[in-house]
């Protein structure tokens, strides 16, 4: 069993540094529907009992992740930071579901990634045995994207995560299945609020 994991808990400061806008519920400028609702619903298509963390005082990303579909963890811990939100979601993944046999883990601020890379990546991970130390992910032109499979040995590393400091470092340690994907969708996010005019240019 692979569990998918959406990190959404982040303030996204740079996009509106007065903390008025909330970045994930803009508006995807080619779609009308929010950030995060894309970001959810791509990866529930694939993976239908997703878990999606938030912070407590994000009732309009609740509302918004369960209508793409997904589960939804409220946890103080995730204000600490990526680090400490991914830790908890593996906790919480864990203790429900003690058969879990990998990770696949996206960001919610990322609209635009495809259902296609996303299922790829846990077709590949499916693959692999759970106690090796794998981890598979999309490159677009030598550059690593999301979503980033982890098999089940990173569960210790995963729940020892703290503050702003993601899985990054620990995928050094990894041994990376790369998957070349044709597009940039798996590295677009949003970012400032120009990046909502993003165009997919998918063949």
């Amino acid at each position: 069993m692979i569990q998918g994991i959406l990190l959404a808990a982040g303030q996204g400061q740079r996009f509106d540094p007065s903390g008025e806008k909330d970045k994930l519920l803009q508006l995807r400028a080619d779609s009308g529907k929010p950030v995060l609702w894309h970001s959810g619903s791509a990866m529930s298509k694939v993976l239908p009992d997703t878990l999606a963390v938030v912070q407590g005082h994000q009732p309009g990303r609740v509302h918004c992740l369960f209508d793409a579909g997904c589960e939804v963890l409220i946890s103080p811990e995730a204000q600490q930071g990526m680090g400490s939100a991914l830790a908890a979601a593996v906790k919480h993944c864990l203790e429900k579901k003690p058969g879990i046999t990998g990770f696949v883990i996206s960001l919610g601020d990322m609209p635009w990634l495809p259902v296609e890379a996303i299922a790829l990546v846990h077709a590949e991970l499916s693959k692999v045995s759970a106690q090796e130390l794998h981890a598979v992910a999309p490159y677009f032109q030598g550059k690593r994207g999301h979503p980033v499979g982890l098999t089940r040995t990173w569960a210790g590393s995963l729940l020892a995560l703290q503050g702003d400091i993601g899985a990054k470092n620990l995928l050094r340690a990894a041994n990376m299945l790369p998957i070349e994907w044709p597009t940039a969708d798996v590295l677009q996010d949003v970012d400032v609020p120009e990046d909502l005019n993003y165009s997919s240019r998918r063949d």
